[in-house]
């Protein structure tokens, strides 16, 4: 599945820059994919917690940790959810661990080495701006049926 960058604000604020960025659908939440950055230096995947609660996920009990991202200091809460992307003719789920994070300043997710890049084999083409992005899992991507998500 091959998706063109799109653009995001740079670190600093103010400039859009085009980067790799793909939609994720999170289960619970399939009316539309979520907006996220790969980030091939973040050991974890890392969503907003807001999202955690308007898709039906339970944190209780969760393991937590304080922890930083882009120098912001933020309360993770991990658990195992399904996620999939999608294509105009494929789609691929996995089961992957989530890190829900308050407060969430980015708007964007994150999708780091552990929740998405295991299941993956990631191709970033930098200059003519385009990820492609193929399971490892050993199942190929399922097909998908005209008009559905």
């Amino acid at each position: 599945m091959r998706f063109p960058f799109r653009a995001l604000p740079a670190a600093s604020g103010g400039a859009h820059a085009s980067r790799p960025v793909i939609d994720v659908w999170l289960k619970g939440l399939e009316a539309t994919g979520l907006a996220c950055l790969l980030d091939s230096g973040a050991m974890a995947t890392r969503f907003s917690a807001e999202l955690a609660e308007i898709a039906g996920i339970d944190l209780t009990g969760a393991s937590a940790e304080t922890i930083s991202v882009a120098g912001h200091r933020l309360k993770a809460r991990s658990t195992r959810v399904t996620l999939s992307v999608r294509d105009a003719t494929a789609r691929h789920d996995w089961d992957a661990a989530v890190s829900f994070c308050d407060p969430w300043p980015f708007g964007f997710q994150l999708l780091g080495l552990e929740g998405f890049f295991r299941h993956f084999r990631v191709t970033i083409a930098g200059y003519p701006e385009w990820v492609e992005c193929e399971p490892e899992d050993g199942n190929p991507p399922l097909p998908r049926a005209a008009g559905s998500l």
